[in-house]
């Protein structure tokens, strides 16, 4: 039987490497199937790392209650609420 394995990520199941089919002497017959083996790996792609303010997959989680950006720090805008 043929085997092909295929590696990704844990977290956000992202492909990380196909191998090339590990041929058996039944390769390439009618009816003959390749089994996938599917390995988890590292933890999040570069696109889900990079991410982690809007996602599920790094500890370093920023909280923030709008995307607006002031130049003035928060103590000083809760001063003028006050």
């Amino acid at each position: 039987m043929c085997y092909q394995v295929v590696e990704v990520y844990a977290a956000c199941r992202c492909l990380y490497y196909k191998h090339a089919v590990d041929r058996c002497p039944r390769y390439g017959h009618p009816n003959h199937e390749i089994l996938k083996r599917t390995i988890p790996v590292g933890y999040a792609c570069s696109v889900h790392t990079q991410s982690a303010s809007h996602g599920a997959y790094s500890g370093n989680q920023n909280y923030s209650d709008s995307g607006y950006y002031s130049s003035r720090s928060s103590r000083d805008s809760y001063r003028q609420r006050r």
